[in-house]
């Protein structure tokens, strides 16, 4: 396999959504950009939060955030014009808060959100929240429910980055995706080359569909999963050099 790059979702992948990167997790990063590979991370964390944290990991490429919603090409450049809208998910928020005051909370880092807004729905069935809120999505990421206007994804969006990434040169089958939940689901689908971390808090029948659709799982969960991925990576081009 010819990798150029190494896109990497971030809770429940480099970690486990409730602490910080592992400093094993930030040297065998380290290692992958050292032996050639480019990595970038996608997300459905703010890009100011993905910012920050490429900054502190030393991470050369892509920068993915809300899901696909937000992009740029390194943490010092500035945003690429995706033509994407926050008026649909602030309309259906709105809706949904009026339909069920006193359950739906907001999560106070949708200041910082450009396109997709998170909120939490306590006693809410998730499918009764979806048919109310037709026109938009609702994603589900284990940790938060999102909402954006419907058509984005983070695979969508990695492939408009592709185009600005060595002059368009770089193929879906140079490109490694490394997720664990549905949110991380079109990036499976849409690059050959992809691994799923399991996540013990997806329910079964998601887990089911993240399995059938990524080409590899780790034996390991969250950060240790990834290091486990990224010495497999580094140990096979060692070997063919």
């Amino acid at each position: 396999m010819r990798l150029k790059l190494l896109m990497a979702d971030v809770d429940g992948t480099l970690n486990t959504g409730r602490d910080e990167v592992s400093p094993e997790v930030a040297c065998t990063i380290r290692r992958l950009q050292e032996d050639g590979i480019i990595v970038g991370l996608v997300s459905g964390r703010t890009d100011p939060m993905l910012v920050r944290m490429a900054e502190s990991l030393g991470i050369n490429g892509p920068l993915i955030s809300e899901n696909g919603a937000v992009a740029r090409m390194h943490c010092r450049d500035g945003l690429l014009d995706l033509g994407y809208s926050r008026r649909p998910a602030v309309e259906a928020l709105q809706k949904l808060k009026n339909k069920y005051p006193d359950c739906i909370r907001e999560r106070e880092d949708n200041c910082e959100r450009m396109i997709d807004l998170v909120f939490f729905a306590d006693g809410i069935d998730h499918e009764e929240l979806k048919s109310c809120v037709k026109d938009v999505q609702l994603l589900d990421s284990t940790y938060i429910l999102h909402l954006m206007q419907k058509g984005i994804d983070k695979g969508r969006t990695l492939k408009k980055v592709l185009g600005h990434l060595y002059d368009g040169k770089v193929k879906p089958g140079e490109v490694l995706v490394v997720g664990d939940s549905m949110t991380d689901l079109p990036l499976f689908r849409l690059f050959p080359q992809s691994v799923l971390i399991p996540n013990p808090d997806i329910p079964s029948a998601d887990r089911k569909k993240l399995e059938k659709a990524a080409r590899y799982t780790s034996n390991h969960q969250a950060g240790e999963g990834f290091a486990e991925v990224a010495s497999h990576i580094i140990s096979a081009r060692t070997q063919k050099v």
